[in-house]
């Protein structure tokens, strides 16, 4: 395999009216260590500035048409031809390391399927922060996230893409589905983003429920159940 290099990943965007945070989000993307990767921002009918912004900071921007932040990402991953993906929502950032750690740990593990590393919680209003477990006093949480993994493209090809369909859990539905399906999933420690917790996110404007997980662990066992042939 060849050396993986900067431009070997592309880091889509799901975008809806985030003129305020785009700027902020794609700058730490672009200002990584390593290089920059190729950005590419799904603009999800934003009757913003968004798209605008985001060509302007040098992101390719492709209409994503109201698909909701899922499909905006099955989009992105239609349109990507690079080795390795990776997401960013729109008002979140990347650490200043993220780059360069993940390409180190594809080159010397290139079994590795999916990198999953760890979310940084940050918000103006403690109240958004009900409901969320965090490991330790830098409310930080190893959970599964698209914006905290860096996953072979091809992978997407052998599991299915994300279930746009569903309004919560998504993140949680594919990762498991990937870790039921064989994929190689490794986490680590290291903060890979920084969540930023606004009243106005998809997340908080159509909250999940218990039943949303319940339906994809129920899915999970389902499944497994298949494979190993039992009903």
């Amino acid at each position: 395999m060849a050396e993986l290099a900067h431009d070997d990943v592309t880091v889509v965007v799901p975008a809806y009216n985030a003129a305020e945070t785009i700027e902020r989000t794609l700058r730490s993307i672009t200002s990584q260590s390593e290089g920059s990767p190729r950005l590419l921002v799904i603009d999800d009918a934003s009757t913003d500035e968004t798209a605008t912004l985001a060509a302007q900071l040098g992101a390719a921007v492709l209409a994503g048409g109201g698909a909701g932040p899922g499909g905006a990402r099955n989009i992105g991953i239609r349109n990507t031809v690079t080795p390795l993906i990776a997401f960013c929502d729109a008002d979140d950032e990347w650490t200043e390391s993220r780059l360069i750690d993940d390409l180190d740990h594809f080159r010397v593990s290139p079994d590795t399927d999916i990198l999953l590393g760890t979310s940084r919680y940050e918000t103006d209003d403690p109240a958004l922060l009900d409901g969320h477990n965090f490991d330790n006093d830098d409310r930080c949480a190893l959970i599964p996230h698209f914006g905290a993994a860096t996953i072979r493209t091809d992978v997407f090809a052998r599991v299915g893409t994300i279930d746009s369909g569903r309004r919560n859990y998504e993140d949680y539905e594919f990762f498991q589905r990937a870790r039921d399906l064989g994929a190689t999933i490794v986490e680590h420690a290291r903060v890979a983003q920084v969540r930023h917790l606004i009243a106005t996110s998809a997340s908080h404007r159509h909250p999940a429920s218990p039943h949303d997980l319940l339906a994809v662990l129920r899915e999970s066992v389902q499944r497994r159940r298949t494979s190993d042939g039992t009903t």
